[in-house]
Order: structure tokens, then sequence, then C-alpha cells
């Protein structure tokens, strides 16, 4: 009865072995076919990306409202070093602007104004007209414009118009001043991101008095990027730069100009200049950095 009790004995415990170590082939095979499966999730997750932020959607261009907007007491100079002196301890390159043949200044059309390069905080351009009396459809209070941005721009709204397509000034010249706030604004919402979608004072185009932003009925008078697939931006890819209109931020251009894509914010360069841009296939930021000026008013 002995001897039958621990053969019996043994057995099970033969038997149990075997158990565990089927078990832990089972649980080889089940590491090794999941291996392929986790790398493919792993893929597939990322961080949201900051163009996800996009332009707030505000009407006429404005930004977010959030009380109390914070002052800065940088000056422009202040801002364009420190900003300068970030992309060099990130170790990119700050490019510089072609210094180029003698120019007008900041008045010039070709003049660079970017994130490394910024206008004078009392800068402000002459002959600036409204453009509400050339009759070009503004929203909210009146726009202004350089008379001659304004002129070739009341040329374009007409010819867009003769075949259906709708655009309405949103922004158009804004003062270092009236930079600085909105950018503050932006600030106290979105923080550092801010600066993805929104330029420091000193650095916006806007206080050049030759850039716009568009829209239009297709997006609520809306800034936002849902402009970028209307009849009117198609129509604008198309026949802006005839009239010396030029995109700054296109699609696919955030690395080369430091901001996401914005289909609705064009700058006046002139008509040569613009198709000069076009058949360089430079972008904007790019034919500036060969062949335009630095901002010394």
């Amino acid at each position: 009865m002995i001897r039958e009790a621990r053969g019996k004995t043994t057995g099970l415990a033969e038997r149990a072995r075997r158990l565990r170590r089927r078990a832990e082939v089972l649980a080889a095979i089940l590491v090794l076919f999941s291996m392929p499966l986790l790398w493919s999730l792993s893929q597939q997750v990322r961080p949201t990306p900051i163009n996800a932020l996009a332009q707030p959607v505000t009407r006429a261009g404005s930004l977010p409202q959030a009380p109390g907007p914070a002052q800065t007491a940088a000056t422009q100079t202040d801002v364009a070093r420190t900003d300068a002196a970030a992309r060099t301890s990130r170790g990119e390159s700050v490019e510089v602007a072609h210094e180029g043949p003698p120019t007008k200044g900041c008045d010039d059309p070709r003049v660079l104004v970017d994130r490394t390069h910024a206008l004078p905080a009392d800068y402000a351009p002459a002959n600036l007209v409204s453009l509400r009396r050339l009759g070009v459809p503004v929203l909210g209070r009146d726009a202004l414009l350089r008379r001659e941005a304004a002129e070739n721009l009341e040329h374009l709204v007409a010819s867009a118009a003769a075949v259906g397509e709708e655009l309405t000034v949103a922004s158009a010249y804004r003062s270092y001043a009236d930079q600085r706030a909105s950018h503050a604004r932006l600030v106290s919402v979105y923080g550092r991101r801010a600066d993805k979608v929104s330029a420091s004072p000193g650095h916006s185009q806007h206080q050049l008095g030759t850039a716009v932003d568009f829209t239009n009925a297709a997006v609520g008078y809306e800034v936002r990027r849902g402009f970028g697939y209307t009849g009117a931006s198609r129509w604008l890819a198309a026949h802006a730069h005839e009239y010396g209109f030029v995109l700054a931020y296109p699609l696919d251009g955030e690395a080369k100009t430091g901001y996401g894509w914005e289909p609705w914010h064009y700058r006046y360069v002139g008509a040569d200049v613009a198709r000069r841009i076009r058949e360089s296939k430079l972008g904007l930021q790019g034919f500036l950095l060969r062949e335009g000026v630095l901002p010394r008013c």
C-alpha cells in the first residue's frame, strides 16, 4: 500500500512539472507574438501637436478675451535677442537676411520680419489709408493698410468677387502696442504654446501695414483654418501674386517660418517680388532670407 501511494505521488509530481513546463512555453510564445502588436500600437501614439491648437476661433480676427492682459516691459530688441539666444542654445541655426544694396529701411516691401528679425517699437508705416473708404469689405471697425497695398487689395477683392468668391478683411495693420496686447491675451490662455500661433510684439508682419487676414461667410466670418478649404482660398492661391500678395505661412512651412499654417494671412510685397517668390518656389520666408533686407528703420 505504501509503495502504491508513493508511486501515485511521484506520478502527480511529474505531471505537475510537465504542466508547469507547458505553461512556461505558452507564456514565452505569447510574449513573442505580442511584441509586433505592442510595437505597432506604440507607433500610433503621438503627442497632440501644437498645430491642433490652431488659431482660436474668434470674430474679426480678435484673440480670446482673458481678464487683465499681461503687460510686458521687454523692448523689441530684447525680444529678438532672447529668441535668438534661445534658438542658439537649442542648437538651431539663426539665419540672417542678405544685407543687399541700400534700402528704404522698414518701408521696403522685402523687409524681413520673423522670429529673429524685429521692427522697432516706435515704427509705424507711412501712408496708411482706410480700407473701408476704398470699398474693401471689413469686419467690425475700419482697417488700415499702406496705400500701395490697399489699392492693390481693392483690385484683388473686386476680381475675386467678379467670379463669385467673397473676401472680407478681418485684420490689417496692427501697431506694436496692439500686437503686444493681443499676444499677451493669447499667452494668458495658452502659456508658452501661444508663440506657435502668435508673433511677439515687433515680430508681427501686421506692424508693416502690408499684411492682411481674410475671412468670409463660408467660415462664419471667423479667422480659422477652415478658410484654407474654401473656394476663396483656392482663388487666392492661384491669383494673389498677380496683385502683389503672397501667403506668409503655408501648410508645409512651419519648420522654416516657426508658425503653423495660416491660410488667411497674406502679405503684400509688390507684383514683381510676388512673381519672383512664386517662381523660386522658396515661399516668402525662404525668399526673404535669400534676397530680403534687414528691418533697419
